[in-house]
């Protein structure tokens, strides 16, 4: 999913033990319902072809303007994370996963509903988060400090026009007001 137009500055690596990971997270939500304790042979049966297939397709990239996420074996998705959008990437573990040495990257962007983070916003068993997590960062405060892509800048030119128009308006009313008192 590597956009046309920006290079890609870094590529995550997943761990592998995010396989065995996935599959006690799974099984420890089907024990904890109850309900799922039946499911859980057919679950790890199934997990067996399905995992690779997931981790085969699980990719993260950070290119000059955003971060583009893959996944997804029967349902897929391909996400562009806007560099200029992000807030903030918060590293983050469970017991579970420090149990299996795993940490996980919570990406929160502007306008996003909620305080749980997408789920284009989660990457779970990046190698070195802290790395990944800071290089995301880093090239957003590049991208900001750089005046980022023509297109931001000529959007933000217009927003920046049409507000001068607005201040000027309420500044003529103001006047308007304070000579008739």
């Amino acid at each position: 999913m590597a956009s046309r137009r920006d290079d890609v500055l870094l590529e995550a690596e997943f761990d592998p033990k995010l396989v065995p990971y996935g599959r006690w997270a799974v099984s420890g939500w089907m024990i904890i319902t109850g309900a799922g304790i039946p499911l859980i042979p057919f679950w790890l049966l199934w997990s067996i072809r399905y995992a690779p297939m997931a981790m085969a397709r699980l990719s993260a990239r950070l290119t000059t303007t955003s971060l583009e996420v893959s996944r997804g074996v029967y349902f897929r998705s391909d996400a562009t994370i806007p560099l200029d959008r992000i807030t903030d990437v918060r590293v983050h573990d469970s017991p579970l996963m420090r149990w299996f040495g795993l940490q996980g990257l919570r990406v929160e962007t502007a306008g996003q509903a909620g305080s749980s983070a997408s789920s284009e916003g989660q990457l779970i068993g990046v190698v070195d988060s802290v790395a990944f997590r800071d290089a995301i960062l880093r090239q957003r405060e590049a991208l900001r400090e750089g005046g980022g892509s023509p297109v931001a800048v000529a959007s933000m030119a217009a927003t920046s026009s049409s507000d001068s128009e607005l201040l000027t308006e309420i500044r003529d009313l103001l006047r308007s007001i304070d000579s008739k008192t």
